[in-house]
């Protein structure tokens, strides 16, 4: 019998494993084949698509480079627009414009030096009032952006209320007085670093008015800059006018004349009295200090009029010298300031004496010129320059190309008024693809993770636990969506229906074999709760006994097992359970477990 099943096991796997090799050899090399010729077809994809992407770059990319000159002339543009919405004239525009190019100045572009220009041209109203204005704020444009960064080269705002002061000031007098007052705004702006500038001036020009109007530009500039940065450019201003109202014109209370005319600081020529001999006013210009107070400003006033005469009346410390300042005032806003400048005169005395060596326009610009700062704005600002003229060689050219798009644009649009029906349905349309993409994107991502999945499963069987991890692994980053959460749990759901469904008649009567009964695995665990018998659809669940006759022929033997043997080395030898090629018969006593 043994002869026999060797020589059934030898023939049936030539006539059968030897046939499915060769089958399989002939797929491979079919399969290698197909999958050469598609490899070249996705190579030749992806070249042109390399070659399109490349060309469409390059294309883009030398389109832009016209982007920056364009934008630069477009801005130059505006801003000529704008100096010549002023109102004076093609000629005066083209001279402007003409100036602000051919300025010779650091760290600013032309287009800088024409928005300076329609500044200066805006307050002064005299082109040749506003040019030699120009190069002077060009330089404190780059010195302060320099040294106190993009707010301290501001002038949009910053450079009108500066050219504001100096004409309130009677700046525009000369060359020469412009630029005097510009260096004494600079010295505010370097002595208090940044913190006072040209605003808070102004603030305290129009509060302080005719209070501060006379002053030299030492006293103005110099002498108020520690006072602005303590009390605010409207505080100071209008504290500083409430004094001269009081003092100079005579606005005090009969209270606060009485006691000037006690401490002898009214001229008794400017002062009225009553039958009684009583002070009945004083006239404007009475105050012995109106000079000193108007040219110099109140700490003068204090060292030079005010203490001397509290002195030689007695009042010498300083709670009475605060008591007599009140009285002499009145006013809340003026007293307290004029309170304030005595008990801290020395300090400000030593602000502003500091604030005479405060680097002035020149000075700043020069050491500006020589920080890495000063030269990354200068080289920027020559770039603008340089895309400026190169801008202007070309926008004839793109004003052409979109005076010839206006009509198509107008063009199309008259079609969409003439479709409204159609433009509807294709824009409905474009929704519905749009959708259409998202939908067919989610189900590519859904069919990725579960091919992911299956890549764990042969993972698994390939290299064991380790494998299966890492394919889980990839597999988990694509089922991990929304979308992969609910279709996976849509897919428990329908595998559990089938697990538990209704045994067909076809697992009943499973594919038998000679030898043996084959089930599905779902149908023998459920069989198997039936003590052994099959249950039969439709007869009660009554348990139907089978019995198979086995016949020990060697040579049937091993035909059925050579049949299963064929069918296992035919399979893809994966994992641990493959095919072994070398396996031979056990001898009588071995182990078969």
């Amino acid at each position: 019998m043994f002869d026999a099943y060797k020589i059934g096991i030898t023939l049936s796997l030539t006539n059968h494993v030897s046939k499915g090799l060769m089958l399989l050899a002939g797929d491979f090399a079919k399969t290698e084949a197909q999958a050469t010729l598609l490899q070249k077809r996705i190579n030749s994809i992806k070249n042109d698509a390399l070659k399109g992407g490349i060309m469409l770059g390059a294309g883009v990319g030398m389109l832009a480079l016209f982007k920056a000159p364009l934008e630069e002339a477009k801005k130059f543009q505006t801003e000529t627009a704008k100096f010549a919405s002023l109102g004076f004239g093609d000629a005066v525009t083209g001279q402007a414009v003409k100036f602000a190019t051919g300025m010779n100045t650091v760290g600013t572009s032309a287009r800088d030096n024409l928005t300076l220009l329609s500044d200066a041209m805006a307050v002064f109203k005299n082109l040749e009032h506003a040019e030699f204005a120009a190069p002077i704020m060009a330089k404190m444009k780059f010195a302060n952006e320099a040294v106190f960064g993009q707010k301290g080269g501001e002038h949009s705002t910053k450079f009108m209320d500066m050219l504001k002061v100096i004409e309130f000031r009677g700046g525009l007098s000369s060359e020469k007085e412009f630029a005097t007052q510009a260096n004494f705004v600079q010295q505010v702006i370097s002595g208090s670093r940044n913190r006072v500038d040209a605003t808070q001036l102004l603030q305290a020009l129009k509060t302080g008015g005719v209070g501060l109007s006379q002053r030299s530009n030492k006293d103005f500039y110099l002498g108020a800059e520690p006072l602005i940065q303590e009390f605010g450019g409207q505080r100071y201003g209008t504290g500083a006018m409430s004094i001269y109202q009081n003092l100079v014109q005579a606005r005090g209370t009969k209270t606060a004349q009485a006691e000037l005319y006690r401490l002898g600081l009214l001229n008794k020529d400017m002062v009225e009295f009553n039958k009684m001999g009583e002070l009945k006013k004083a006239l404007p210009g009475s105050f012995m200090g109106s000079n000193i107070l108007e040219k110099e400003g109140e700490l003068a006033l204090l060292e030079k009029v005010l203490l001397p005469a509290f002195a030689a009346k007695g009042i010498t410390g300083d709670e009475g010298i605060i008591r007599e300042i009140g009285m002499i005032v009145g006013n809340r806003t003026g007293s307290s300031l004029l309170s304030r400048i005595y008990q801290q005169r020395a300090t400000i005395k030593t602000q502003s004496a500091a604030n005479m060596n405060a680097e002035n326009i020149d000075q700043l610009s020069a050491r500006a010129g020589g920080t890495l700062a000063g030269k990354q704005i200068d080289l920027h600002a020559k770039f603008n320059t340089l895309m400026l003229q190169l801008g202007n060689t070309i926008l004839p050219l793109a004003i052409s190309a979109l005076e010839k798009l206006i009509p198509l644009v107008k063009i199309m649009a008259g079609w969409i008024e003439r479709h409204h029906t159609l433009v509807k349905l294709l824009s409905g349309a474009f929704i519905v693809l749009a959708g259409g993409l998202m939908i067919r994107g989610s189900i590519l991502l859904l069919g990725a993770a579960l091919r992911g999945l299956g890549l764990s499963l042969a993972m698994g069987a390939v290299g064991g636990l380790s494998g299966m991890v890492s394919g889980l692994g990839i597999a988990a980053g694509l089922i991990v969506s929304p979308i992969g959460i609910a279709v996976l749990a849509i897919g428990t759901i329908a595998a559990a229906c089938y697990a538990f469904r209704k045994i067909s008649q076809d697992e009943v009567n499973a594919v038998k074999t000679d030898g043996g009964v084959k089930l599905t695995a779902g149908a023998a665990a459920r069989i198997a709760a039936g003590e052994g018998g099959f249950v039969k659809p439709g007869a009660n669940n009554k348990p139907i006994q089978v019995h198979t006759q086995v016949n020990m022929d060697g040579f049937k033997v091993a035909t059925i097992v050579t049949q299963h043997q064929s069918k296992a080395a035919s399979k893809p030898q994966l994992g641990t359970g493959r095919f072994d090629f070398g396996l031979t018969p056990l001898s009588p006593g071995m182990n078969i477990r």
